[in-house]
């Protein structure tokens, strides 16, 4: 037994491996990742039938136009959304879990200030320079079309600090079921005001605005259930002590931790902008449209991933604060080895769908079959990293973690943009340029993981440095 009674599982053996799996199914962890799943699908399931009729009423041209505008967007956005209710999840969750409510609050209120300041400044930039931005990543006239539309995703930047803040605080005292709420509220409102202005004859300004209406109105549902769930039940401050907490808290009193978390995660996020961004400045909205559908359809399996990674993130950081580094190395490895394997066979199993998904896109939505392997390949490999980045974070490897990322992904970058131009004008492929880009995302990946998954074998990765929280 471990401390507070908490069981160890020895090594499993063969006659033992039902009995443990059905001890598992009856944890709370368990439960969790249960409940994640099928919010997660739910989500995914209507952001499908989103995607399909988005594609239909808008064809391969305005939908790839539609999509160019937000990856433009989702670019100049990389400092306003920060990442940094994601990474605060870990001192949140430490010190909830302690009961330290002075640490809450100034978790909270540094979320709340520096997201709030930063997604203001974006907000502007947009307003004052969007159409300059389209021109200068798209060079030509519709880039400066589509950074005037820019503008409008922008109207949303500050009313997204409230929802960010409530996701993770909901997820780091484990509220998993008001989570879900809130999450499905916010993907259902925004894509039912775009669908319906699409109805109306509103093209692709009246989808963007559906984004930023439907944003506004569910962070006002965010801050409802914020009130209701964390303020009331879990002692998280109320608006008043939260504007005091955020005034006092210095700028530094999570710089290194979040300042690092951010820059990894910002690079992470260009890297994901970058083949949109390639394809519509070298090879037109069209493969743009169809490099987004591909990767929207296989975006259905990474439901599984991400309820996985988030339950798992947190329930990581618990056990490394309770237990330490020996028992959290465990569930880090017989985790990773278990969404690998059903990976793989889900995304194999998916790709022979195809013929269906053809049916229910149209056959121009998914023309080559060469993209869609390569996506099946790369959505399997997702399922063996869905705790990688969770436990770097938590065992204070970040810097390590940057330290690799930054000349991986600004090496991989040049050979992307010669990948689009020269296998978009070259191949027979009628996603040609689509399947360039893939074959350079999964190229990247796969070379990172190579590289971390070889840090994680030396010894010296899981030396314990720090607890933030001790275990009674």
């Amino acid at each position: 037994m471990g401390r507070r009674g908490a069981r160890i599982h020895p090594p499993l053996r063969g006659t033992d491996l039902i009995s443990r799996f059905v001890a598992f199914t009856r944890e709370r962890l368990a439960r969790e990742v249960a409940l994640l799943q099928v919010s997660n699908t739910f989500q995914k399931g209507y952001g499908a039938v989103y995607n399909v009729l988005t594609f239909r009423l808008l064809g391969e041209t305005g939908y790839g136009e539609f999509r160019m505008t937000l990856a433009l967007y989702n670019t100049v956005n990389l400092l306003g959304s920060l990442g940094l209710g994601q990474f605060l999840v870990v001192p949140l969750a430490q010190a909830a879990a302690a009961g330290d409510r002075e640490e809450v609050a100034r978790a909270c209120g540094y979320n709340l200030k520096l997201s709030f300041l930063i997604s203001t400044a974006v907000l502007g930039l947009s307003l004052v320079a969007g159409p300059v931005i389209g021109r200068m990543v798209y060079d030509s006239d519709l880039g400066a079309s589509l950074g005037h539309l820019m503008r409008i995703v922008a109207l949303g930047a500050v009313p997204s600090v409230v929802y960010t803040l409530t996701t993770s605080s909901l997820q780091s005292v484990r509220r998993m079921k008001a989570l879900a709420v809130v999450e499905n509220v916010d993907g259902i409102l925004f894509r039912a005001i775009g669908i319906l202005a699409l109805v109306l004859g509103q093209r692709v300004p009246g989808l963007l605005w559906g984004v930023a209406i439907g944003g506004a109105l569910s962070s006002t549902h965010a801050l409802y259930h914020y009130r209701r769930v964390l303020v009331r039940e879990h002692g998280f401050p109320d608006l008043p002590a939260l504007a005091r907490a955020a005034w006092r808290v210095p700028f530094g009193h999570y710089f290194r931790f979040s300042a690092l978390s951010v820059a990894d995660k910002n690079i992470a996020q260009f890297f994901g902008q970058t083949p949109l961004l390639y394809l519509g400045r070298w090879a037109g909205p069209e493969q743009a449209a169809y490099y987004d559908v591909a990767a929207k359809l296989f975006g259905l399996l990474s439901a599984f991933h991400g309820a996985v990674s988030r339950a798992l993130g947190v329930r990581l950081a618990q056990v490394y604060g309770q237990r330490g580094v020996g028992e959290t190395r465990r569930l880090f490895w017989r985790t990773l080895a278990l969404w690998g394997g059903l990976s793989t066979i889900g995304a194999a199993l998916f790709a022979c769908l195809l013929p269906v998904f053809r049916w229910v896109y149209t056959p121009q939505a998914l023309p080559s079959l060469t993209l869609v392997a390569l996506w099946a390949v790369l959505t399997a490999k997702q399922g063996f990293t869905v705790t990688l980045g969770s436990i770097y974070l938590i065992l204070d490897r970040v810097a390590v973690n940057v330290a690799v990322k930054i000349p991986l992904l600004l090496g991989a970058m040049p050979v992307g943009a010669w990948l689009v131009q020269t296998w978009s004008r070259t191949l027979p492929d009628p996603a040609a340029g689509a399947v360039a880009a893939t074959a350079y995302l999964l190229g990247a990946f796969l070379l990172g993981d190579l590289i971390y998954f070889g840090l994680l074998a030396a010894p010296s990765f899981w030396r314990e440095r720090r607890r933030v929280v001790e275990a009674a």
